[in-house]
């Protein structure tokens, strides 16, 4: 007996109990695609309608590429009692394919079909089985490369076809059941069922799958500049194949994204820990992930994650990332980002992102960005923090740099503001100093800065000075405006040396406007002046009414007077 059994097991031919090429789902269907539903006949009827009727009903919501389905095309179908995924499939065709998750089904556009030609199995040493064979095109009979054929029962093994349709899957460990999957992008999922003739030497654990979808393919690894840099061709192909399947696992340890203990299917499978001493490449990390070099997650990583110079995320970011120089999220951040040169991401949902140069983000509402250098937001952002530049289009709370530059920024904090549907003034006035100065004021609705320069008519001592503030519209009215200034004038001499003599200001400034664009003001002011003229002897500050003392340093009272032009 035993010799048979090793001859069986030598031989390329095995018997083959069940042999299965059919849609992926329906093999491992889940809840909702295996209901029993009934449908009444409908003619000429909405898709919409139809789809609003099974998320009433069924408590079904369907996700899909905008492009891919016309919701207000009329059909008409006939009555239906039976599964869910029968009835998808005679509304919308066989052309389309159907993935569950948890919350939603996920249709997609797979017209093509595929099978595999032959299949040979042997046996090796250490209770391995090698499966080879060939995948061809139904429709054409001719092979079909890339295709990425796995290991359904374990997920421990995963391989691309060449351009002969050949591939060779190392398996170990089998059992008498052995699932095999294919899958490319515009083929159904084909899934083979094997009976293979070898004793059980155990019995594996169950996986727990999951879909991630992601309904702006732009926004995925396999697209992205930086999935390139970090991955290999073949690893790029694989997640095209299989789009959002991933399997979970405990750890991972991996040297490169190549040498992996999951194999080229590391890229499929969502670990609880992750050790890459180069850099390693995953679907996901739940847990804790460490890297010497990089990070990359095809999907979300939700915890704590240090790599020594970058992390890249194709989904979202929730917990805390960190990087000596960048992170990059092409999805939605609600957690914190640190980096030492910058930080990029698509959606900040909450958190903030904090980089030694620069943060970029398309979208963050909810989210603050702190800077060394530079925060851009091409949309909206909560608030912005930057050693030199911020730029967005919305800012709904703080704005804080050297430059200011936003769509609409009410509270802007800085040198120079432009802000496209804010404010934009220029003022020239008088103070009691004969200080005349031409000052020019951004900002928002409410803060505002200024920035100007002047010349004293009669002051021997100090000729020249420039003006940098912050004010704050407390008051708009159609006729009358009240703004308040802190403002602080540093000097110069005749020959544009410095004056150690600064003065620095409150201002109180009311308006009344004479026109659309045309403003006279009369500010009263309380100022602190260094003296211009110090004498020997002299210490601390004096107080007066009105006006400078040119030999103390003074607290007193002012004003300035002048016409404002509203652009």
């Amino acid at each position: 007996m035993k010799i048979i059994l090793y001859i069986i097991r030598k031989s390329k031919l095995f018997a083959i109990s069940a042999l299965m090429s059919l849609n992926y789902l329906c093999v491992y269907a889940q809840n909702k695609l295996s209901n029993n539903i009934r449908l009444p006949n409908y003619e000429q009827t909405s898709i919409r309608e139809i789809f609003d009727r099974l998320k009433q009903e069924q408590a079904v919501l369907f996700s899909y590429n905008s492009s891919l389905i016309d919701l207000d095309k009329e059909v008409s179908v006939p009555p239906h009692q039976g599964l869910l995924i029968d009835y998808l499939t005679k509304l919308l065709g066989e052309k389309y394919s159907f993935k569950e998750t948890d919350s939603h089904i996920i249709i997609t556009y797979a017209p093509q079909r595929m099978d595999v030609s032959t299949v040979d199995m042997d046996t090796t040493k250490n209770n391995r089985m090698r499966i080879s064979g060939y995948v061809k095109d139904i429709r054409t009979a001719r092979p079909v490369d890339f295709v990425t054929v796995y290991d359904r029962t374990t997920f421990q093994a995963s391989t691309l076809t060449n351009k002969k349709g050949y591939f060779e899957l190392d398996i170990k460990n089998p059992e008498h059941t052995f699932t095999l999957a294919l899958s490319k992008e515009n083929y159904r999922d084909t899934v083979l069922v094997l009976l293979l003739p070898v004793e059980i030497s155990h019995v594996a654990k169950g996986r727990k799958i999951g879909y991630y979808y992601s309904s702006d393919s732009l926004k995925t690894i396999s697209n992205s500049a930086f999935g390139s840099f970090f991955t290999s061709s073949r690893q790029r192909i694989q997640n095209l194949n299989l789009g959002g399947f991933f399997v979970y696992s405990p750890f991972q340890i991996s040297m490169t994204p190549g040498l992996s203990t999951h194999g080229l299917f590391n890229s499929q499978v969502v670990n609880k820990f992750s050790l890459n001493i180069i850099g390693g490449y995953t679907a996901g990390v739940t847990g804790t992930e460490f890297a010497g070099v990089f990070n990359v997650n095809q999907f979300d990583m939700r915890g704590f994650q240090l790599a020594g110079v970058s992390n890249v995320v194709g989904g979202d970011v929730k917990g805390f990332q960190a990087a000596g120089v960048g992170n990059i999220g092409l999805n939605k951040l609600s957690g914190v980002q640190m980096a030492g040169v910058w930080n990029s991401v698509d959606t900040i949902l909450s958190g903030v992102q904090l980089s030694g140069v620069v943060n970029v983000a398309n979208n963050a509402t909810q989210g603050v960005q702190f800077a060394g250098v530079m925060n851009i937001s091409k949309d909206q952002v909560g608030s912005q923090v930057a050693g030199v530049l911020s730029m967005a289009k919305k800012v709904n709370g703080i704005q804080f740099a050297v430059v200011n530059i936003a769509d609409s920024s009410d509270y802007p904090i800085g040198v120079f503001n432009w802000v496209k549907n804010g404010s934009r003034r220029l003022t020239l006035g008088i103070d009691e100093s004969s200080f005349v100065s031409l000052n020019f004021k951004s900002g928002g609705r409410v803060m505002y800065s200024v920035l100007g320069l002047g010349t004293y008519l009669n002051n021997t001592n100090v000729k020249y000075g420039i003006e940098t503030g912050l004010g704050a519209h407390l008051l708009q009215r159609e006729r009358f405006t009240l703004s308040t200034e802190i403002v602080h004038r540093i000097q110069f001499d005749k020959n544009f040396e410095y004056h150690d003599a600064n003065r620095s200001s409150v201002r109180i400034v009311p308006a009344i406007n004479l026109g659309r664009h045309l403003q006279v003001y009369a500010a009263p002011s309380f100022t602190y002046a260094e003296a211009v003229e110090p004498q020997v002897g002299t210490k601390g500050a004096i107080w007066k009414f009105w006006g400078a003392d040119p030999t103390r340093n003074t607290l007193h009272g002012g004003g300035t007077m002048g016409l404002t032009y509203i652009f």
